[in-house]
């Protein structure tokens, strides 16, 4: 009986270690400025994968996006997005669930009160997974694998369905101290103010 107890002690005590690794990960995000090149990978079986590549640049909540032409930045309050091909930048007040939309690593850090969450060490990684208690959130899981050294973001997978699935890999990722407005203005585009 003292062994059992033992063995469940230690596994909670475990647990609670590994479970912070996330929070450590979403800290880091708040105290530094994450910045990277990626590459994102949809993946539906009725297709071939599609990928795209793009960069990134967050603090916080504050982000910066450029991919496929689009230039997504939010600074807090808003939400600026600019479109190459009609030379547009739309500013938005954006609802919690639209930055989630908009951020992958915001949607994971939505995710972690209403979800069951698991940490594995693989060799030199943390591999985080995320399953939604709720089944109206739209995924089946979400995956965060982080570098164990400097909780450096590998790769974010959003796990949709059996067989949808939309896979963010980092390159080069880097964490500095300088932190950017956020604030994006395009000279000459069309303004469309939606706030």
């Amino acid at each position: 009986m003292k062994r059992f107890i033992l063995i469940i002690s230690l596994i909670s005590v475990f647990s609670i270690g590994r479970a912070e690794v996330l929070q450590d990960f979403f800290q880091k995000l708040e105290q530094k400025t994450l910045e990277s090149a990626f590459s994102l990978t949809m993946q539906d079986n009725a297709t071939a994968p599609t990928t795209y590549t793009g960069t990134l640049t967050m603090h916080g909540e504050q982000f910066a996006v450029n991919v496929m032409g689009i230039e997504a930045s939010y600074d807090g309050e808003t939400l600026y997005s600019y479109s190459e091909d009609t030379d547009e930048l739309t500013l938005s007040s954006p609802t919690q669930e639209e930055l989630t939309e908009a951020n992958p690593l915001l949607f994971a850090k939505a995710l972690t009160d209403n979800c069951t969450t698991t940490t594995k060490e693989q060799n030199d990684k943390y591999v985080i997974t995320l399953v939604p208690t709720d089944k109206s959130a739209g995924v089946q899981s979400f995956t965060l694998t982080l570098d164990k050294a400097n909780l450096l973001p590998v790769s974010a997978t959003m796990k949709e369905s059996v067989s949808k699935q939309t896979t963010l890999t980092f390159k080069a990722p880097r964490y500095t101290q300088s932190k950017p407005s956020f604030l994006l203005q395009k000279e000459g585009a069309y303004l469309n103010d939606l706030r």
